[in-house]
């Protein structure tokens, strides 16, 4: 099967609204495809900018060559603040890729969103797609599997069927970060929206 790279740095949001009654806003950033709770990758937490964080969040998904070029296949990012009584919402971008596609194979300067549910707010990112490369495909039994679960994890070179969600904080990590699965080693999401 042919697949590309997806990688995508989440540079930095701004004109943010203070989502908090009191004390400093703390926010972090959770990008998925199509929203998808399995594909979820966290960014560290911002703690110092409040409602102008930088985090510098590299992230990477292993795409088919036929969900690049599909329109129904959207990167969704949710600002959150984090909260000790339960993070919230503080707005969302919506991005097709197939129009991060049409653009080019990666973008030569910072794009920007508009945050829905924000009056102002915007949201900067960076994205390439690597050149197309050969994925054997699973067998009948692993397609029957990825078809109920929908999701394969390349490791390594092989691929291993995910289920399950888990929801994993970074911390307070200040260095520019890689995104990851809920596993300590970085994993590639490989999706497939047939």
């Amino acid at each position: 099967m042919e697949c590309r790279k997806l990688e995508i740095t989440l540079v930095s949001a701004q004109n943010l609204p203070n989502v908090r009654n009191t004390g400093r806003m703390k926010v972090y950033a959770k990008l998925s495809l199509k929203g998808d709770s399995k594909t979820t990758r966290k960014s560290h937490v911002d703690y110092e900018s409040e409602t102008n964080p930088r985090w510098n969040f590299v992230s990477d998904y292993t795409v088919s060559e036929e969900t690049v070029r599909q329109p129904g296949v959207s990167l969704v990012v949710r600002l959150m603040c984090k909260r000790t009584l339960g993070d919230r919402l503080v707005g969302k971008v919506k991005i097709p890729v197939k129009s991060l596609f049409d653009m080019g194979r990666m973008s030569r300067k910072i794009l920007s969103y508009e945050v829905a549910g924000t009056p102002e707010g915007r949201l900067n990112l960076l994205y390439s797609f690597s050149e197309t490369m050969i994925v054997r495909q699973p067998s009948p039994g692993w397609k029957t599997a990825f078809e109920a679960v929908g999701f394969l994890v390349l490791v390594g070179g092989a691929m291993l069927l995910l289920s399950g969600e888990s929801d994993h904080d970074d911390g307070d990590d200040r260095r520019p970060s890689r995104g990851s699965s809920d596993e300590e080693e970085e994993d590639e999401v490989f999706y497939d929206a047939c």
